[in-house]
């Protein structure tokens, strides 16, 4: 599949299927908790749209799952931007949060690379922020600022889901998109389009 080449969308707008699943094999893999969860998210698109932000969308997804207590994983460089968020969510829920330091262990100790390698540098422990939660019994996670890879490995281990609330990306105040929008981040990743837009 390369969707990105299609001239079209016909399964947006028409309804067209390409890829031989139908209608009876995407039921079924929609079931149980996938269902519940695709049945919330459904709702929470179809009743706001354009209408709330990620941070006030993901308070509507919770509830509409019925959600009693929420996982923070957070970065701690974005602990001051976590501590608003979790002021917001404890309005509705309560909130359990993890720092991505947790454990103070070196980096030297899994023999990790170091950003500068005559410091103490504490390694991200997504697979024990994850632990915590799961001992929390949180119900739902969003992961906040976690590295790349990092996510992946909180994700993985995460009991519940999880849901990204901010993706890391130190360069662009956290948000990746910015180097799609802006031509001079295009021109310098080799992938400008060759259109006029800032």
């Amino acid at each position: 599949m390369k969707c990105t080449q299609c001239k079209h969308n016909d399964c947006y707008h028409a309804g067209k299927n390409c890829t031989g699943f139908d209608a009876e094999d995407i039921k079924a893999i929609y079931a149980g908790e996938d269902k519940r969860i695709m049945t919330a998210a459904t709702c929470i698109e179809g009743r706001n749209y354009m209408k709330m932000c990620r941070l006030e969308e993901s308070v509507a997804f919770a509830q509409e799952l019925g959600v009693k207590k929420i996982g923070l994983a957070f970065c701690i460089g974005l602990v001051k931007e976590t501590k608003v968020i979790a002021a917001y969510f404890e309005k509705y829920f309560e909130v359990h949060s993890v720092c991505c330091k947790i454990c103070g262990i070196s980096k030297k100790h899994l023999d990790l690379e170091q950003i500068h390698a005559d410091k103490f540098e504490a390694m991200c422990n997504p697979k024990i922020q994850a632990k915590v939660l799961a001992d929390a019994r949180t119900e739902l996670n969003f992961s906040i600022g976690l590295c790349v890879g990092h996510d992946i490995l909180f994700q993985r281990a995460s009991a519940t889901p999880v849901s990204c609330l901010v993706a890391k990306d130190r360069v662009l105040a956290h948000n990746p998109l910015g180097a799609v929008y802006s031509r001079y981040w295009r021109r310098k990743l080799g992938i400008d389009d060759g259109e006029t837009r800032a």
